[in-house]
Parts: C-alpha cells; sequence; structure tokens
C-alpha cells in the first residue's frame, strides 16, 4: 500500500508532526443525531485512507468502515440505532435494530432464526424453557472501556482499544467477553480477538456468528467472491442454479424484488488452521478486495448471505462456530457448552488487498477465474 511516511524512522516521523494523532490514532467520540445518538464510537484511523469506527454501544462491533472513502459495509435506513431501540428481542427485532454496519456479533447463545429451549440447568423453576431472537442479542450490548490509544513498540505505532461485553441474566448465563482490536500506522488491516468466558458457576450453551456485511462498492456488478470452497455449497434459503458456480460467487446489479440466497460452503483451511476469504472489485481502484481471515479450527462453518436487492445490496461473510438449528446442532453433537470458568478464544483478520495480492490469494486457496 503506498503511504506517506514509509521509510521514515519513528524519530523523523516524530519530527514533523506535533502529536501522532495527526498521522494517525484513536479517538472517542459519539454521535449527536439520529437513532443513533448516544451512540459511543472508537474512531479508527492508520494513516493509509483505512479507517472504522467501534460502536461501543453496539456489542463493540465496527459499524462505519472504509478505504480511500469506499465504505466496506452495508449501512441500514435505520442508521445503526441505540440498543435502547432494540424490540421483540424473542423473535425478529434484531432486523429493526441489529442488522446493518460493517459487522454484527450474533450469539452469544444462539444463532439463526429464533427458536425455544430447555434453560432447566438454570435452576429457576418458573422459567423451564426460553425463546431466544435472531441471532440473540450481542450486537446490541453496551460494551465497557478497558483501554484505548495508540503507541510506540520498536519501530511500529501500534494502535489498540480493549472492551468489554458482557451476557447475564439472573438465573442464567454469565457471559464475559473481552474483545480487543489492533491496527497500526501504515496499515490497511485490522485483527480481532475475542476471548469468550463462562464467568458463572453453570455450564452455559454457547454459539457465535460473525455477521460481516460486505456493501457497495466492494460488493458491484462484476465483483467475485474468492474462497477455499470444498466443492459446491449447501442451499438454505431462497432459490440457485446449484450446477452454475457464479449463483454464489458472483455478484450482479441490484434487483427488484430479489429474495435472499443464503449458502453453507466447506472450507479448505490452510497449514495454519485458517480460512481467507475476499470480495474482489476488479473496477474499484484498479482492483481492490477486502478480505477476512478467520480461525477454521474454533468456527468450522461458514455462511453466505447473498443479497442482491434494491437497497438491501450486501453480501454476507459469515464464519461461525456451527450451523443453524439448536436440535440439529445438539442432535450432531456440535453444541458447544461452556463449564464455569472455560474460555474460548476467535481470531479474526480484515484487510484491503491490491490487484498484486488478490492474484497471490487465488493461487494460495487454488481458486481460478470463473
Amino acid at each position: 500500500m503506498d503511504f506517506f511516511a514509509a521509510g521514515l524512522a519513528p524519530d523523523e516521523l516524530r519530527r514533523r508532526v506535533g502529536h501522532m494523532s495527526q498521522v494517525a490514532g484513536v479517538r472517542l467520540l459519539s454521535s449527536e443525531n439520529g437513532p443513533s445518538r448516544g451512540v459511543r464510537l472508537l474512531e479508527f484511523r492508520t494513516g493509509t485512507g483505512f479507517s472504522f469506527e467501534i460502536g461501543i454501544d453496539r456489542g463493540f462491533d465496527v459499524g462505519r468502515a472504509d478505504y480511500r472513502g469506499a465504505s466496506l459495509g452495508w449501512t441500514p435506513p435505520t442508521l445503526m440505532p441505540g440498543p435502547w431501540y432494540f424490540e421483540d428481542q424473542a423473535n425478529f427485532g434484531w432486523l429493526r435494530a441489529g442488522l446493518g454496519g460493517f459487522n454484527n456479533t450474533c450469539g452469544y447463545i444462539h444463532i439463526g432464526n429464533p427458536e425455544e429451549t430447555s434453560v432447566s440447568h438454570y435452576n429457576f423453576p418458573a422459567r423451564p424453557n426460553d425463546r431466544y431472537g435472531v441471532h440473540d442479542r450481542a450486537a446490541l450490548i453496551p460494551a465497557e472501556i478497558v483501554s484505548f490509544g495508540g503507541r510506540w513498540e520498536g519501530g511500529r505505532y501500534v494502535l489498540e482499544a480493549v472492551g468489554r461485553i458482557t451476557q447475564a441474566q439472573t438465573y442464567g448465563e454469565n457471559l464475559v467477553v473481552t474483545r480487543t482490536y489492533r491496527s497500526e500506522l501504515g496499515a490497511s488491516w485490522f485483527t480481532m480477538e475475542d476471548v469468550v468466558e463462562n464467568a458463572g458457576f453453570l455450564p452455559t450453551e454457547h454459539m457465535l456468528l460473525y455477521h460481516i456485511n460486505a456493501g457497495y462498492p466492494f460488493v458491484d456488478e462484476g465483483s467475485e467472491l474468492i474462497a477455499p470452497v470444498r466443492g459446491m455449497p449447501k442451499l438454505l434459503f431462497g432459490d440457485a442454479d446449484m450446477s452454475n458456480p457464479t449463483s454464489w460467487s458472483r455478484f450482479i446489479a441490484p434487483q427488484k424484488n430479489w429474495v435472499q440466497q443464503t449458502f453453507e460452503h466447506s472450507m479448505a483451511p490452510d497449514e495454519n488452521g485458517e480460512v481467507e476469504v475476499a470480495i474482489f472489485n476488479p473496477r474499484l481502484f484498479g482492483g481492490t478486495a477486502l478480505s477476512v481471515r478467520y480461525d477454521h479450527r474454533v468456527m468450522p462453518n461458514y455462511i453466505e448471505w447473498r443479497m442482491m436487492g434494491e437497497g438491501q445490496y450486501a453480501v454476507g461473510i459469515e464464519p461461525c462456530t456451527n450451523g443453524f438449528g439448536r436440535k440439529a446442532v445438539r442432535d450432531a453433537g456440535e453444541l458447544i457448552v461452556l463449564e464455569p470458568g472455560e474460555q474460548r478464544v476467535y481470531r479474526t483478520r480484515v484487510a484491503i488487498l491490491p490487484n498484486s495480492d488478490v492474484e497471490s490469494l487465488r493461487k494460495r486457496t487454488g481458486v481460478l477465474r470463473i
């Protein structure tokens, strides 16, 4: 990536600025208008034209994100409202408040459509069962700020923010998630690490999905999905010509009366147990891709949400711990149960790739041009 400070030693850069925030930094802000009024934000700027905002009160997820003015994510008409507008939590209210922006964390107890399940293990006779709404509450839980800022580590100026998200209730779960974002001066990437801990004293079921909403201009007519898929996917929702790989790997102009398509892919991890997928637009800045790398060992499932409708025009990059349907997941022996004090760690990397790196990704994943 081109970078104005490339080649400058730290001392030489410091001689040229009054404060490091002149070139890069992490800044605490808040929204002051519309449905998001009162939502606290942490803004990262890396100096390459790559920037993103963490919605502290929206699950510590990334809402706005862009590269050189090009948005990475899909912004909903509701403008990323505050969690106080979350309604109908047992059904589909998540679609009014949760969905949108670059990333929505789904879980931490349930992913998928609304379902009822037994919660008798929490020893509260008045509530033997509970109903979880679509994708649960994670995306709309206000977080605590643990720390944020920039610092020099050797010759690197590191940008970091740490937040704590707690999903808990009396006679119920007590899950504490410590999330850390990192980037650095001169980078066009960030990493996100989640440490999910059962801080309670009873076993707790756990599901997790990252609903990464890639949008225009990365998603556009002629854009494509590059991923190390193992054969054709399974169609979960909608209609598609499953004999034609472009039905899931290529993207088209917005369509009238479009019905969403949802595909479940089997991915081939690399030698490090990781999977990298990318959405590549050959017309954006001479060929540019949005890349997401995740740990396949803890998120072995992958969902692609292909939404080519007018206004609702996005592609979901969705690594997850399991498929949809609690009974099916339980019957398959894939339902995760965290014992008291047990932790799981999830690491994800989001990056912008120039055309030359996209060709290298094709070779690594074995994906050829379709």
